[in-house]
């Protein structure tokens, strides 16, 4: 008998390790703990649900839930029921039950992981069905909800997601999953070739036609001025979207930046966010959405502008100080600008002659450098300042508000001047063509002003903007008439002036030539970005 034994034993150990606790095979993403189940089938992710089997499995002990997550589970279909049958499939995780989506063949599935949950989750049938299911894939992800199709794989959604026949989504957000201090940041990418709707309680946000962004930071619902929850509704969060071909519909719970980290916006919002909501009594940081590289910098009025800024103006573009650190005496009584624009190069050149020199800057200066150097727009390396990459703007709150939409468009669009290659190049074609009665007005004017007008790169660039900064309906106004008039108050400058028509007291000339150049500008940045002449802006807020 002795001589069976030992085969024997070996036979049941083999017949029972096909059920013993093993780790799955397929990746598990976003922990280090092992997933484990008890299940052959399970373990290799092929569930069968033809006789209501339920599969099991748990995280091992080194277990602990990542805060504030979501569980993905992408899976595919092997097998569906025959046409005509129907079926549903739960994902229990103890402290909550999730209907998976059936829908699709391939899905990625994203559910809110509660901070209690333990690690141990079912897959099961909600009634007698007969699909075959493959696991490809779990993963734990920071916490969001909506879908997203620009994944470059398969599409991913979550719950509380509801599409009508209209073509419209709403998110409709339980507040129990927004961790306490936190906000919703939405993004929607869509195609853009029809104007996109989002309404949030109080408030409608309409897209350009050409534009296919809508964010919203998480800081504009920390700090005031909007909000998910309408007054007689407390227990959830909402946002509707109207658009076609929706990308993506995205809400991440988040805590809001915090001063100084720039609030990531477009200029629309910086526009009409109320001072009162602002992190900082002086002024407020925002970064462009479109460009993020670029920060723009909106100040309580021209005097706190000025001593962040006014010297770094004479420095970077006044005709006789560019290239040198003037003292506060000697540019107390001159004026900088009422909304100001900087590159990299610039920047990094000015703090670091600051620097070789141990030159006094003021504490506002030197609270700029820092941001500068956080954002990697300048950097610093064995003592030496250089050039990042990215740019500055800023506007200030003193100006009245036509002006400030004017100024913030045209220091805006200086601003995609520095980062891209493409645009400083058909501004330069544009400046090369332009003719010579219209250049020697502009030159005159841009010396009139105070710029280097030796530096043909600050010509170029400032010949861009102002072209930019109205719409086109308004270029023949601001340069056939308005400018003009302004070259008048020196009368020496009359003589770069065209022939003026007395009877409507006009230079039609420099109208319709600015109106040509305004008319190819507005055509570019619109097929480039969705931008146009006057608008740097993809939406429009409206109260509803």
């Amino acid at each position: 008998m002795a001589r069976y034994f030992a085969p024997l034993f070996v036979l049941c150990i083999l017949f029972f390790s096909c059920d013993t606790e093993n780790t799955v095979q397929f990746p598990v993403y976003g922990t280090s703990a092992p997933l484990i189940s008890g299940s052959k089938a399970a373990r290799e992710g092929l569930l069968d649900f033809s006789k209501r089997n339920k599969f099991e499995y748990h995280f091992d002990e080194s277990f602990s839930v990542p805060k504030n997550s979501s569980f993905e589970v992408e899976y595919e279909f092997i097998t569906k029921p025959a046409e005509g049958g129907s079926y549903s499939i739960i994902l229990n995780m103890g402290t909550a039950s999730w209907l998976l989506p059936v829908e699709n063949n391939i899905i990625r599935y994203a559910v809110p992981v509660h901070d209690s949950f333990d690690g141990n989750f079912i897959i099961a049938p909600e009634k007698d069905d007969e699909p075959l299911l493959k696991i490809l894939s779990v993963r734990f992800t920071g916490r969001w909800f909506g879908f997203n199709k620009n994944t470059g794989e398969y599409d991913l959604y979550t719950p509380f997601v509801n599409a009508d026949k209209d073509g419209s989504f709403k998110v409709d957000i339980p507040i129990v999953f927004i961790p306490k201090g936190q906000y919703p940041e939405i993004e929607v990418n869509f195609s853009g070739e029809s104007r996109g709707v989002m309404e949030i309680t109080d408030k409608k946000l309409e897209t350009y036609p050409g534009n296919n962004l809508i964010f919203i930071p998480a800081a504009l619902f920390a700090y005031g001025g909007f909000s998910m929850q309408p007054s007689n509704k407390t227990l959830s969060a909402e946002a509707a979207l109207y658009a076609q071909e929706v990308f993506s519909f995205v809400i991440k719970p988040c805590a809001p930046s915090v001063f100084p980290e720039p609030v990531k916006a477009d200029p629309a919002f910086i526009i009409n966010m109320s001072k009162k909501n602002w992190r900082n009594k002086n002024y407020e940081i925002f970064r462009w959405d479109r460009f993020p590289s670029l920060l723009i910098f909106d100040f309580e009025s021209y005097a706190v502008q000025d001593k962040m800024f006014k010297r770094l103006a004479f420095f970077a573009e006044k005709s006789g100080f560019r290239g040198r650190l003037a003292h506060d005496s000697e540019i107390k009584e001159l004026h900088a600008w009422n909304a100001h624009d900087y590159r990299a190069q610039d920047l990094a050149a000015f703090f670091d002659a600051a620097k070789k020199a141990n030159f006094p800057l003021s504490s506002e200066e030197k609270q700029l450098e820092k941001i500068l150097l956080s954002e990697k727009i300048i950097r610093e390396s064995s003592g030496e300042i250089t050039s990042g990459y990215g740019g500055i703007i800023s506007v200030s709150r003193e100006s009245a508000e036509y002006l400030r939409y004017r100024f913030i468009t045209h220091e805006c669009f200086h601003g995609i001047f520095f980062l891209d290659a493409d645009f400083r190049d058909f501004s330069r074609r544009r400046w090369e063509q332009l003719p010579a009665p219209a250049k020697r007005f502009i030159i005159s004017y841009f010396d009139f002003q105070q710029y280097d007008t030796k530096d043909e790169y600050l010509l170029i660039n400032e010949f861009m903007a102002h072209v930019l900064q109205q719409s086109v309906s308004q270029a023949a106004e601001y340069f056939g008439h308005y400018l003009p008039l302004r070259l008048l108050e020196t009368s020496w400058r009359a003589s770069t002036l065209p022939k003026k028509d007395e009877a409507s007291g006009t230079w039609p000339t420099l109208a319709a030539e600015f109106t040509t150049e305004a008319e190819a500008f507005s055509e570019y940045v619109n097929r480039r970005w969705g931008l146009a002449a006057g608008r740097v802006w993809g939406v429009q807020i409206k109260d509803k």
